[in-house]
């Protein structure tokens, strides 16, 4: 089990309240089809996406995700990290894109 707090550096920033930052997750899933994660994620990953909207949140929720990585620089607008805060959801941003986090989660022992 990993948690939030771990994984931040200068490379990764965390956008929701510092309370997330004791959200945990075990592996991680990857994609930028969100009806792709509803079948295949499981709970306790870290949801790896380009995606930051709204129905990201919704996604988390209904699949019991409690961390958000969102890729590229993505700009997350601010109703959806307000909501992620309601939820208890971390959500971070990286300027890193998929395979270059899933290279460095692995080479920090995350995954």
């Amino acid at each position: 089990m990993h948690l939030v707090k771990d994984i931040l550096n200068n490379e990764y920033e965390l956008l929701t309240d510092q309370h997330t930052l004791k959200n945990t997750f075990n592996s991680v899933y990857a994609t930028d089809l969100l009806s792709t994660a509803i079948k295949h994620v499981k709970n306790e990953e870290a949801l790896i996406t380009v995606i930051a909207s709204q129905t990201t949140i919704s996604l988390a929720i209904m699949v019991d995700v409690s961390v958000i990585i969102i890729i590229d620089g993505q700009n997350v607008p601010l109703e959806v990290i307000h909501r992620a805060n309601l939820e208890n959801i971390a959500m971070i941003q990286t300027k890193k894109l998929t395979h270059e986090v899933i290279i460095d989660f692995y080479q920090r022992g995350f995954i």
